[in-house]
């Protein structure tokens, strides 16, 4: 009983130390976000991670910098840009004075492309979080 006992113990263990050091675990991180614009000619939205963990935001709207919208990601998907954000670190962007924004945010890094959220533009801006 000691042996199997342990056995399963030192399993435990293990799946939990790779799940620890897995990539995206496919969460939601909308509670670690706080979003704030301010306004002059352009408004500065600033995305601050008050997490203690690294998340994503996924964003799109009236940007200063791009002519693409809401619905016109790459590959058929809602979102048009995107941003890693370490713990208790902020990202800045800039949208046109009073313009509109929508985001999404998840739990882990992304890369070029959008590995660990799925945000297809028939969706409207409703996202899932991935596990890569």
């Amino acid at each position: 009983m000691k042996i199997k006992t342990m056995f399963l113990i030192s399993c435990f263990l293990m799946f939990a130390s790779i799940n620890l050091f897995a990539g995206n675990p496919g969460k939601k991180a909308m509670n670690c976000l706080s979003v704030s614009s301010n306004s002059e000619k352009f408004d500065n939205l600033v995305f601050k991670n008050r997490c203690t963990y690294r998340i994503f935001v996924a964003w799109c709207g009236d940007l200063k910098y791009t002519k693409k919208r809401c619905g016109e990601g790459p590959r058929n998907t809602f979102y048009t840009q995107s941003a890693n954000i370490a713990p208790n670190s902020k990202k800045t962007t800039t949208i046109k004075r009073g313009g509109s924004y929508a985001y999404a945010a998840c739990r882990g890094s992304i890369s070029f492309g959008s590995n660990g959220i799925k945000h297809p533009t028939s969706k409207r801006g409703q996202f899932a979080c991935t596990r890569t």
